[in-house]
């Protein structure tokens, strides 16, 4: 099959370009196809990847300080926006004049792109947009939020339906403690499982399973059913595979997750920007609000070095951070840090048992978000994160609004 160039190197399978439409509700349909279109493409009969959707964060557009038009935010990152001809709220989105996604407007803050490309084009396609643009942000989900959400799956669909779960942690810091034959250098930690079962069953055993090991408390990946057959696959930095039968099932999912994850990022919000001057963790008086995330166990020292090392000024940095790390001693770390996304400041301590952030009012709560969902991957996935007096856990809504 014909397949075109993106960006001068990329290859686009024919089929995953998108035809021209003037409605989203078109292009909805198409993505929809005839029902044949999703099995061919699970069977892999078909070039295109199966169609897959993006949840991107951005700034709210009562901030006065931070307005960009849909078209304005997407050329940051290299991409040309363009409004369809009768919505207000949709776009399409291309690269060197090839149309590869849909971006619609769920809300003023959050955004849904939908791509048929596959995926390790797609995936490389939000990564770069997003690192490349202090004005995007993934979703990002802890393994709470995850919870919150299984429980709206075993509330709503029986337990005899099967579901999928995935727990992954990845211990890309650490070291292995003899550099031997039978520990090289580069050897990590590497714990991914994932759970395929009835519903009853899953509810049964995760618990227990998350006790005996704590890697599986870091939860990266979970089907949420679909009304009819198969489902979405949800994974914790807001991408969203379709493997239903449904587009119009999937967008519904979708905005689901858009609302659970808003409920939250505004609770975190509202605890951090209730807050008032009082003293300060690091010494003197805060201005801000106090963000605390407690280890289960202390950290070991090569462990704590490596990632503090790693965390400012690295590119690859998966916690978004820029900064200046004050070594206090070996196990006590000051940092004056920016935010990449908004370019928000923050103060923040490390040591083996805890980090501690001082945000300023206006702080974007998707930066909480990230840091606790990152740590938890990375670092312990049994950590307990606090926003002032609150445990973060505390402001997931149990139930989608």
């Amino acid at each position: 099959m014909a397949k075109a160039e993106l960006g001068g190197t990329m290859k686009v399978p024919q089929n995953a370009l998108l035809p021209k439409f003037d409605r989203k509700s078109d292009y909805f349909d198409y993505f929809s196809g005839d029902g044949s279109t999703v099995q061919q493409l699970e069977d892999k009969k078909l070039t295109a990847g199966l169609q897959k959707s993006y949840i991107l964060e951005t700034v709210d557009g009562g901030n006065p300080n931070a307005r960009l038009s849909v078209d304005e935010l997407f050329s940051r990152s290299g991409l040309q926006a363009t409004p369809l001809a009768r919505e207000k709220t949709a776009f399409e989105i291309s690269e060197d004049d090839i149309r590869i996604a849909l971006v619609e407007q769920v809300d003023s803050r959050y955004l849904a792109l939908y791509t048929l490309l596959p995926s390790n084009q797609s995936d490389k396609l939000v990564r770069t947009a997003v690192a490349d643009n202090p004005f995007l942000d993934h979703l990002w989900l802890s393994s709470q939020s995850f919870l919150a959400l299984w429980s709206n799956v075993l509330a709503g669909n029986s337990g005899r339906r099967y579901g999928k779960i995935t727990f992954e942690h990845e211990s890309i810091y650490e070291v292995a403690e003899e550099d031997s034959a039978e520990h090289l250098p580069d050897e990590r930690r590497t714990s991914r499982f994932t759970m395929v079962d009835k519903l009853e069953v899953m509810a049964q055993k995760m618990d227990p399973l998350q006790q005996e090991y704590a890697p599986l408390a870091s939860i990266t990946q979970m089907r949420l059913p679909a009304q009819g057959r198969g489902g979405h696959d949800l994974y914790y930095d807001g991408k969203v595979t379709n493997r239903s039968g449904s587009f119009v099932d999937h967008r519904t999912t979708l905005h689901a997750v858009v609302d659970m994850y808003r409920s939250l990022t505004r609770s975190v919000e509202r605890q951090l920007w209730t807050s008032v001057a009082a003293p300060s963790p690091l010494g003197g008086t805060s201005l801000g609000s106090v963000a605390e995330i407690v280890f289960s166990k202390p950290l070991a020292d090569d462990l704590f070095r490596r990632w503090v090392m790693s965390m400012f000024n690295n590119r690859r940095n998966r916690f978004r951070l820029t900064g200046y790390a004050n070594w206090l001693s070996e196990t006590k770390v000051h940092a004056n840090a920016i935010d990449q996304h908004l370019w928000q400041p923050l103060v923040m301590e490390f040591t083996p048992a805890r980090v501690v952030a001082v945000l300023p009012r206006g702080t974007c709560g998707n930066s909480v978000n990230r840091l606790v969902s990152n740590i938890q991957r990375f670092i312990d996935p049994k950590v307990t994160a606090y926003i002032g007096d609150k445990e973060y856990g505390t402001l997931i809504p149990t139930v989608a609004a």
